[in-house]
């Protein structure tokens, strides 16, 4: 049975590290502000904090006179513990300050609301400041006090350079970057979700830290990777193991892909394989499998080989070659005619023009023109002008300037003109015979250019026959490559698909062991770190034998991979209350381990609420005597660490009070007694 221990005894034996200065992470001052601007009238509420134990203790209400029920109204219950925990888990670099719904009710009372702290990072403090509503951003003074709040932006920074930092300072150290089963850098918003545990998880497991209902979009981490960082913060891991984790990881992976590929592969080899082999029932049927897919696939590749030379050298057929010479002497053919009726044609006009120019109805000169514009239609046109003056020509009365005069000529005497008429007339009947000379000429021509004509259209017709077969020809040829290669390509596809899904099922035999291997170099590892793991356990009993009796015994192993802390004797609690004890006596014994020197602890912790409801008051109470003692321990030195726990059963009478007693003391019955006070 638990029995009433004294105040602060069995606490004894606590021995912080002389080496250890403050915390390596602690939060000095909290204010809250309805507008970020100075003036007392803008602040909502303004808690100083210090290293070492800090209670925020919200009041429950009063017993009635006659000491029989309660006084009407709530309890401690309501009136912003969690708000203030949030707001704190808020400056140290988490994305939000409640659920959605919190943060919308204070949005919608505090619409130009900030929450600002002063945070300790390995002896620089840091000046935090981020808003309530969407759209400012946060933003953090380096090496800055609160006093110096509104004094410009000198050391201004970014809250991503903040975390950064707070990863750099708290995270970095750690003898491991990674987590064990992924490659995912371990960040401080991971280490966060430990030392500042969800109230709603209400400490039902040890590796429960963030719940859905929280919102707090911690970025996420599996069970064993949330045990994975206890022990490294711990001092139990180390880069050896490390090494055998990256190994293990890289194993792992190994085989899942070759879980998720083998299948996959074989699927599309035996899909292939079928369709081939359906197409080539008859080849080589001496072969299977691999050995005939790689059969074809070498056989496919000569033939599309071939096929290609031949399609290379593919010539003409003697039947198109002969198409094609009785096309072109078809064409010339014709071509020698069309020039000869041309010139005929010429010739026909050419006389035409003789005729007219002898009748008077134009001149020379028209016909030497039309002459010019049919040069290249006449063969012989040279004796057509003979370049006489118009003065000459009257004078030798030619006929082609019968009745012109020269502009000073009086009007002459007509003349016996008979004989010019007789000559006229002659010349005439000439150029009508050579014009029906001509004209016969044109229509034998004719006769012979039409024959010609058909001639070309049958030899066009059949060389365009032959070349619509040469073009099969090279057709069916290019199908045959293109099937052949297709063929080819396709077998030796299924083939490397088929020996990579048996290469991958027999490594995962092979995988299997090597990580069996792998576990058991971790186990030999961690076997090494039983000192650690001794002083953990060691130290965990304390915590536990302090906070609940000096007969029960605390101790840690591992189970797998997994931290496990167990608690001995016959302890009257129920199985959630002591689940409950489990918990808050680990966190407080990595707290006491990081005071004495020992592992990476930052060397704070919050813990929102932790009792459990039927857990007796005075275990409860020795919680806060166990911070205290572990302050009393640091005597006139440094107090290297910072508790900081809220709590609706009142603390210890000799904790009541400053400067462990956070200021306000919060009470649920009024407004002002709450947090902000104001309900929201």
């Amino acid at each position: 049975m638990i029995t009433q221990p004294e105040l602060f005894p069995r606490t004894s034996g606590f021995k912080p590290s002389p080496s250890l200065q403050e915390p390596r992470l602690w939060v000095a001052e909290l204010r809250v502000f309805q507008t970020l601007a100075p003036g007392d009238i803008n602040l909502l509420r303004k808690i100083a904090l210090k290293p070492g134990l800090n209670i925020l203790w919200a009041k429950p209400r009063a017993r009635l006179a006659d000491g029989v029920g309660f006084a009407p109204g709530v309890s401690g219950h309501g009136t912003g513990k969690t708000t203030f925990c949030r707001f704190i888990r808020y400056i140290l670099g988490e994305s939000t300050f409640g659920n959605d719904d919190q943060r919308s009710r204070l949005r919608d009372k505090f619409p130009e609301g900030w929450v600002v702290g002063e945070v300790w990072l390995d002896g620089t403090p840091w000046l935090v400041c981020r808003p309530f509503k969407v759209g400012p951003a946060s933003y953090a003074y380096r090496n800055r006090r609160m006093t110096d709040l509104f004094a410009g932006d000198e050391g201004k920074s970014t809250m991503d350079d903040y975390r950064a930092e707070l990863t750099r300072i708290l995270v970095e150290p750690l003898p491991v970057a990674t987590f064990a089963t992924s490659p995912t850098p371990i960040e401080w918003g991971h280490l966060l979700q430990w030392l500042t545990r969800d109230q709603e998880c209400r400490f039902s497991g040890l590796a429960e830290l963030r719940h859905p209902t929280s919102e707090s979009h911690a970025p996420d981490m599996m069970a064993e990777d949330r045990h994975f960082l206890f022990r490294a913060v711990l001092g139990l891991i180390d880069t050896a193991e490390q090494s055998e984790l990256e190994t293990n990881k890289k194993l792992l992976r190994k085989k899942q892909d070759a879980e998720r590929d083998e299948p996959l592969l074989r699927y599309r080899s035996d899909s292939i394989y079928k369709r081939i082999h359906d197409k080539l029932t008859d080849y080589r049927t001496d072969l299977e499998g691999s050995a005939w897919l790689d059969a074809v696939a070498t056989d496919w590749d000569s033939r599309a080989h071939a096929t290609a030379a031949q399609l290379n050298h593919l010539e003409s057929s003697p039947e198109q070659k002969t198409a094609l010479d009785a096309a072109v002497i078809a064409r010339s053919a014709v071509s020698v005619l069309e020039r000869q009726k041309r010139g005929l044609e010429s010739q026909i006009g050419y006389f035409e023009q003789q005729i007219k120019m002898y009748r008077g109805e134009q001149s020379e000169a028209d016909v030497a023109t039309w002459v010019k514009a049919h040069t290249q239609d006449v063969d012989h046109h040279d004796d057509l002008l003979c370049g006489n003056t118009l003065a000459a020509a009257i004078e030798h009365m030619c006929p082609l300037v019968a009745d012109r005069k020269l502009p000073i000529e009086r009007p002459q005497i007509t003349l016996d003109t008979r004989p010019l008429v007789e000559q006229i007339g002659a010349n005439i009947a000439r150029a009508e015979a050579d014009k029906a000379r001509v004209r016969a000429q044109l229509t034998r021509l004719e006769t012979s250019l039409d024959e010609q004509r058909r001639n070309l259209g049958a030899a066009n017709a059949k060389l365009a026959e032959e070349t619509a077969k040469q073009e099969q020809r090279r057709g069916t040829l290019a199908l045959q490559l293109a099937a052949e290669r297709a063929l080819a390509d396709e077998a030796r596809r299924a083939h490397t698909d088929r020996v990579e899904a048996d290469n991958l099922d027999g490594s995962l035999a092979e995988l299997d062991l090597n990580i069996r291997k792998s576990q058991e170099r971790q186990a030999a590892i961690r076997e090494q770190k039983t000192a650690a793991l001794s002083a953990l356990s060691d130290t965990f009993g304390r915590v536990a034998r302090a906070i609940l009796d000096e007969e029960v015994k605390g101790e840690i192993r591992f189970k797998g991979r997994k931290i496990n802390p167990t608690l001995a004797n016959e302890i009257d609690l129920t199985s959630a209350a002591l689940e409950t004890l489990k918990i808050i006596c680990f966190d407080l014994a990595a707290l006491v381990s990081g005071v004495e020197g020992r592992g990476k602890h930052p060397r704070f912790l919050l813990h929102d609420g932790p009792r459990e409801a039927d857990m007796d008051a005075s275990i409860y109470r020795n919680i806060f005597t166990l911070a205290h003692a572990l302050e009393m321990a640091a005597g006139e030195g440094p107090v290297a660490f910072q508790y900081i726990v809220t709590t609706t059963e009142p603390p210890p009478d000799q904790l009541a009070r400053t400067p462990w007693l956070l200021d306000p003391l919060l009470d649920a019955s009024s407004r002002g007694g709450k947090l902000l006070a104001e309900n929201f």
